[in-house]
């Protein structure tokens, strides 16, 4: 089946562009696209509050409310959480 003729030439003479362009460094590249008002595609470092930590266990007590309380006012008042503080009065007391 022969197609209607849109004025190209036959197929087999089209060839690729076999002069290479030089490449655009990636700061022209954003330049141009912030003028153009494109948002950048490249991820966003996340913020993270927390430190690298160690693997995590579980530590399940029931202490009577009166040492409960002490515990969690004095981490508090340190501004510690409570494994934070727990190791801390742990190094204190030498352990």
């Amino acid at each position: 089946m022969t197609g209607k003729n849109l004025g190209f030439g036959a197929l087999k003479d089209i060839k690729p562009d076999t002069v290479d362009e030089p490449p655009i460094p990636d700061h022209k590249i954003d330049e141009i696209g912030d003028r153009a008002g494109f948002t950048s595609r490249e991820p966003t470092q996340k913020i993270v509050r927390r430190k690298e930590a160690e693997p995590s266990a579980n530590l399940n007590i029931r202490p009577p409310i009166s040492t409960y309380n002490r515990f969690v006012a004095w981490a508090m008042e340190n501004r510690l959480s409570y494994p934070e503080a727990l190791k801390e009065l742990m190094d204190r007391a030498k352990i």
